[in-house]
């Protein structure tokens, strides 16, 4: 059993409804509905009857929330006196981000508390796993888009704050007309890249643009991709900077603002239950300082170029 089993479990006994636990943990009812099911798999028995969309209790579950309720109270005993600690220092700064960010935004971002002499974490996974690993309070900080699914910025295991990053398409230098900003019709009939199907951000891109010949699950591969093979891969004002970054100039690209897509929406999570630290909350201020430019269209202090730098 895992804990967000257990709590969810604990809060459908206390309040009698997968609604209203379900709220008090800041997920979504079919969520809850969902990690109940995993667990009575698990554990190879029925704990609710189901009927006309109420559930009760069967004595399964009385035996289970019987057993687990002092460790519920241990926990939120637990919870309470962290809640009470003042900043403490950490001898290890745990960062998980998706790649798209793990590439160069945080590694570039944290690199002077890096230098001097703190020692970190730095580790990628998907959007989904992300948002596991910080239910558990496994790391620091997190950083991740929006992936298969949208993540809650109301959990009660996670602080969430959302960034919203302009759209670009990257291209091999003269291959779109024109500089400055471009509208998504102005790709069509040219070779399109875009992230895998399951990602939201790709959904509306794939409405008007149709499937791609060649799907992603990162961007700067497909950037690079695309600009080598004469396509066009539609990213975000921070794959924009890691190209620049990572390939200094060896790909001559431009890029060109969509001006009617929606922006790409980025995360930027800690945990609520993990004690945190003076060098934490300076890699988290860091974070969020280079995502504010990001979202205004800035970075570094300087405008992302309308076509190459």
């Amino acid at each position: 059993m895992k804990y967000h089993q257990i709590e969810a479990f604990y809060q459908v006994m206390l309040t009698g409804s997968i609604s209203k636990a379900a709220k008090n943990l800041g997920r979504t009812q079919p969520a809850v509905s969902m990690t109940i099911s995993t667990l009575e798999d698990q554990l190879t028995t029925v704990l609710f009857d189901r009927h006309a969309g109420r559930i009760t209790p069967r004595a399964e579950a009385d035996v289970l929330f019987e057993q687990i309720s002092p460790l519920m109270a241990q926990i939120n005993d637990i919870r309470h006196r962290f809640g009470q600690l003042t900043s403490i220092e950490v001898p290890r700064i745990s960062i998980i981000s998706s790649s798209n960010t793990g590439n160069y935004l945080v590694p570039s971002a944290i690199a002077g508390i890096a230098s001097q002499g703190q020692q970190l974490r730095l580790m990628t996974a998907t959007s989904a796993a992300i948002v596991s690993e910080m239910e558990n309070q496994r790391h620091d900080i997190a950083l991740t888009d929006e992936g298969k699914s949208e993540v809650l910025t109301n959990s009660s295991l996670f602080e969430a704050e959302v960034f919203e990053i302009p759209v670009y398409a990257i291209c091999q230098r003269g291959l779109v007309a024109g500089q400055g900003a471009v509208s998504i019709g102005t790709l069509r009939g040219l070779d399109v890249s875009i992230l895998y199907e399951e990602n939201r951000a790709t959904h509306q891109i794939r409405g008007q643009l149709g499937p791609p010949r060649v799907e992603f699950s990162s961007f700067f591969p497909m950037a690079c991709f695309s600009v080598m093979n004469r396509g066009v891969a539609v990213v975000d004002s921070i794959t924009c900077s890691t190209m620049q970054a990572l390939t200094s100039g060896a790909l001559e690209a431009d890029y060109h603002r969509i001006s009617d897509v929606r922006p790409s929406r980025y995360y930027l999570i800690r945990p609520r239950y993990r004690p945190r630290s003076k060098v934490a909350d300076q890699c988290y201020e860091a974070l969020r300082k280079v995502l504010r430019s990001h979202q205004a269209d800035e970075v570094n202090g300087t405008p992302v170029p309308a076509s190459h730098a």
